[in-house]
C-alpha cells in the first residue's frame, strides 16, 4: 500500500449490501414462520444462505476502503455489456414459468457466457449444460434428504 493512498470505507455501497441481506433474511424469516415443508424453502433457504455469504464477502472489502483513489472509467461497449446482462437476466425470470427452469437456466447461462466473451464452441456448448445438470441433480438431492 503506498503511503499516500487514502483509506475510505465504502458506507453507501457496505448499506446497500446490508438492506438486501437484511431483506433476504427477513423474507426467509417470514417464509419459515409460514411453513417449514421442504416444498416452500427448497430454493429458498439455500438462495438466503449463499446472500448471506456474498454480505459477508463485500462487507470486507466495503471496510477496506477504496485504495486505488477513482474508479476506472467505463467504456460504452462495457456499458452494454452489463445492459445485455440485465436484459438477458430479466428474459430468464420471464421464461422460467413459460419454458421452465431447466431450459431459462442453460439459455441464460450460454448468453452470459457469450456477452462476457466466450468465444470457444466446446465451452459454450458443454459448461452451461453441466452446470444446469448440477444445479438440477443437487436441488432433487436437497428435496429428498429435506423430506426425512
Amino acid at each position: 500500500m503506498e503511503p499516500s493512498a487514502e483509506r475510505r470505507i465504502a458506507w453507501d455501497h457496505l448499506a446497500l449490501v446490508t438492506a438486501l441481506a437484511a431483506a433476504a433474511v427477513a423474507y426467509l424469516i417470514d417464509a419459515r414462520g409460514v411453513s417449514l415443508h421442504p416444498h416452500n424453502l427448497l430454493f429458498l433457504q439455500p438462495t438466503a444462505i449463499l446472500v448471506l455469504v456474498l454480505w459477508a464477502i463485500i462487507a470486507v472489502a466495503c471496510l477496506r476502503g477504496d485504495r486505488s483513489g477513482e474508479a476506472p472509467a467505463q467504456t460504452w461497449p462495457e456499458r452494454l455489456k452489463v445492459l445485455a446482462l440485465v436484459g438477458t437476466f430479466g428474459l430468464f425470470i420471464l421464461g422460467l414459468e413459460r419454458i421452465g427452469y431447466d431450459i431459462a437456466a442453460w439459455a441464460f447461462v450460454t448468453a452470459a457466457l457469450a456477452i462476457g466473451g466466450e468465444r470457444r464452441p466446446l465451452m459454450l456448448a458443454l459448461f452451461p449444460a453441466v452446470f444446469v445438470a448440477a444445479v438440477i441433480l443437487a436441488a432433487v438431492f436437497a428435496w429428498r434428504h429435506m423430506e426425512h
